[in-house]
């Protein structure tokens, strides 16, 4: 018996070893070479030739392209790749396909094209006017593409019969500005297909006023003056500052203006309406060299507008921001908000935060909103973004609750970054779940007193169309109307409460005190220009800057 065991236990070795000789190792023949470019329209579709050794799967980095087949058994493959949107954005979409067979895998880039490229996005144009032309190139049917300026835009006039299709350019003069102050307007570039209209590019067009100069007398530059002093609570700090003001506008009181309407703009909206004494509001003066922006301007804290069809903000100097709020004298820069008003009538905002505080190595209520100074300082449209961005984001770190059809489903990378924001108590006007009794908001559902509120779990949030919900189908959060919803109300009033008194609040006293506000709101059922994307607020990660 001993000796048929090891006769036996030789064979299966034998068995074992023949079988791995023979194995075939997995290998990759990729046999499409080059640029792999899919077009801009939804469903256009790129193959992929490929010979596989032995079986294999494949996956996409972006859900916005599906792959068929997705997997196989040895053989010579046509892996097709489908855009599942079309891409109306300014840029071109990539994703990275993983081939994957066995420990090996092969990445392959793919790219599906844009609309429209503008050569630029942004144009400055003196007060004396003149000449201005708009290159482009585009992947659109001549016959559907259009070219529209704004109704305040009426300084800029054609100088050619433009024909869009066959010069590529778009010849227009732009008139005299006889005003002090610059003007800004937009032209936009339409896909047109009947009755259906897309924006796909957008022209901002800056003309500088009069006035326009650089500034030579820094003397008010840093001073402070105090807005507001708290009559209850410690006093939650707000330090607005501008942008792009020259000497001369400081001294004939057009930046004390601004401030001062820019204060009582901030606080139109419930609850920090009637929440307004718990705050301490500073002014600090910022000196810009040059009241414009763009390439050869120079301002105080570096701005830029991205234009493109976007209304994002960038560049700005975190570190001169936050010496230039530290002016106040035992300001708490931890609990600051700091509110930049841009000195330009462009149509933007942007918001950052998540800065972290170096000796707990935690994340801090401090943050920077951007806004212009929207068409002017009586505009309901300056008023609105300044709320959204300030308030929303800025104050309240809620998420936005619009959504883009470009975006598609929110990527699980996405998901997890906003639930690391709600583990501490930020972005609670968003979730992930369809389900009444544990979204986020589920006691607002299942409260009576909040029936009229037309509360529920509507599907787009954070700029995705699928895979994100908001509390009501319209709110601040999404498109400057209608006022904070319930959930965004609760999140001011605990920020409110949690800085200003030092206090955790309950469900039910929130509701107490609710109940009694939140009917007086200001709020209109004026939208904001549709098709100008806003940008979500940036999670910055950055260290605070102390003195």
């Amino acid at each position: 018996m001993k000796t048929q065991s090891i006769l036996l236990f030789f064979l299966s070795l034998f068995l074992l070893v023949a079988c791995s000789k023979d194995e075939v190792e997995p290998e990759f023949s990729i046999q499409t070479t080059g640029d792999i470019t899919i077009a801009y329209e939804a469903q256009s579709q790129a193959t992929i030739h490929f010979t596989s050794a032995r079986e294999w799967k494949a996956t996409s980095s972006d859900d916005r392209f599906t792959i068929a087949p997705s997997s196989g058994e040895s053989g010579i493959f046509d892996l097709v790749v489908t855009a599942n949107t079309e891409n109306i954005t300014a840029s071109p979409r990539t994703a990275t396909i993983t081939l994957t067979s066995g420990s090996l895998t092969r990445n392959i880039t793919i790219q599906q094209s844009n609309a429209i490229t503008l050569e630029q996005n942004m144009y400055n144009i003196d007060a004396a006017g003149g000449a201005l032309d708009i290159h482009f190139s585009t992947n659109i049917a001549t016959d559907e593409l259009k070219a529209y300026g704004e109704t305040s835009g009426d300084w800029l006039v054609s100088r050619a019969e433009n024909r869009i299709a066959s010069s590529l350019v778009l010849k227009l003069k732009a008139l005299p500005n006889t005003e002090n102050s610059s003007r800004t307007t937009y032209i936009y570039f339409i896909r047109e297909i009947g009755t259906d209209q897309k924006i796909l590019a957008t022209a901002t067009i800056t003309q500088q006023g009069k006035t326009s100069g650089q500034s030579t007398d820094y003397s008010a530059d840093k001073s402070v003056s105090i807005l507001q002093e708290a009559t209850v609570g410690k006093g939650i700090p707000i330090v607005i500052m501008g942008d792009g003001f020259i000497d001369k506008e400081i001294a004939d009181g057009t930046y004390n203006k601004v401030m001062k309407k820019t204060l009582e703009n901030l606080f139109t909206e419930e609850p920090i309406k009637s929440l307004q004494d718990y705050f301490n509001v500073y002014a600090v003066t910022a000196v810009s060299k040059n009241n414009s922006f763009g390439d050869g301007y120079e301002t105080a804290f570096r701005c830029k507008l991205r234009g493109g069809g976007t209304t994002e903000i960038y560049d700005g100097n975190d570190q001169k921001i936050m010496e230039y709020a530290q002016c106040v004298e035992g300001l708490d820069l931890k609990e600051t908000l700091v509110i930049i008003i841009l000195n330009t009538p462009a149509y933007a905002g942007t918001t950052y935060f998540g800065y972290t505080d170096t000796s707990t190595n935690k994340m801090v209520e401090f943050a920077i909103a951007y806004c212009p100074v929207i068409e002017n300082l009586e505009s309901e449209k300056f008023r609105q973004v300044l709320v959204h961005e300030a308030v929303g984001h800025g104050f309240a770190k809620l998420e936005d609750e619009y959504a883009y059809e470009e975006q598609g489903t929110i990527p699980l990378a996405e998901i997890k970054d906003v639930q690391k924001l709600q583990a501490l108590g930020w972005a609670q006007n968003v979730d992930f779940t369809e389900n009444r009794t544990e979204v986020l908001w589920a006691n607002f559902l299942a409260d009576e007193r909040y029936a009229s509120d037309n509360l529920g779990i509507f599907q787009g949030a954070c700029t995705f169309v699928e895979g994100a919900y908001r509390p009501t189908e319209e709110s601040m959060m999404r498109s400057n109307i209608e006022g904070f919803n319930a959930p965004s109300r609760k999140s001011i009033y605990d920020r409110v409460m949690s800085t200003g008194l030092e206090k955790e609040t309950t469900y039910e006293e929130f509701v107490n005190y609710d109940l009694q506000h939140k009917r007086q709101t200001r709020s209109t059922i004026f939208a904001t220009s549709p098709g100008k994307p806003f940008a979500r607020p940036h999670l910055v990660k950055k260290a605070l800057s102390f003195k």
